[in-house]
């Protein structure tokens, strides 16, 4: 088994292991770090690369960062390339490499493919996602600020399966979203990852 593969397999088991910690109902008051008020969005247009940065602006005093309300990030979508940007948390899932172990709850950040799984309903499904963390996110109360997020070709492997893969963000910035992500298991174990509670921000975001 090569060491992509057994990261994969790690991050699965995570996911097993995680859906007994996540707390099934959130209580509303809770829930205010998932309205996202405002965000700006801009694109460095320079020589090298053509990186992407946001700040979001949220409706409750901080987001959370311990991992205590679950598994639950912030995406950008775009309109002119095949994959999306989240940032989240989530404590008993090792699927980044900027997770020092399975319990870290450190926000991280992906390059995700989603697309129609039967197991999620109406909801999308998590199909390809980075291991590794494209930029960096950091959270100051109310604000999560993404930083250095290439737009162009990203080349890595799949956190999930190990396999390489090659994903591109793109810059026509078309939506800034909430969510949350509901693991799905069957006889053989997770067969979906789902994501559900989709909120647009509540104002249009700025873009650069």
């Amino acid at each position: 088994m090569t060491e992509k593969s057994a990261l994969g397999l790690l991050a699965v088991a995570g996911f097993m292991v995680a859906i007994g910690e996540v707390p099934s109902v959130f209580a509303s008051t809770a829930e205010s770090f998932l309205t996202i008020e405002s965000a700006n969005v801009s694109i460095d247009d320079n020589d090298d690369n053509d990186d992407l940065t946001a700040r979001l602006f949220v409706e409750g005093l901080l987001i959370p960062t311990d991992g205590t309300e679950g598994t639950f990030g912030y995406g950008i979508l775009t309109d002119d390339g095949d994959s999306v940007l989240i940032s989240h948390t989530h404590p008993g899932v090792l699927d980044s490499e900027d997770q020092r172990f399975n319990e870290d709850p450190i926000w991280h950040n992906h390059l995700v493919k989603l697309g129609d799984m039967e197991q999620c309903g109406d909801n999308q499904g998590v199909v390809d996602i980075t291991w590794q963390s494209p930029g960096e996110v950091r959270i100051d109360d109310n604000v999560a600020r993404i930083s250095g997020v290439p737009t162009d070709e990203f080349e890595g492997w799949d956190s999930m399966t190990g396999e390489s893969l090659s994903m591109t963000l793109g810059q026509d910035v078309s939506d800034v979203v909430s969510f949350k992500l509901n693991p799905v298991f069957g006889e053989d174990g997770l067969e979906a990852v789902c994501v559900t509670d989709i909120r647009s921000v509540e104002e249009e975001a700025s873009v650069d």
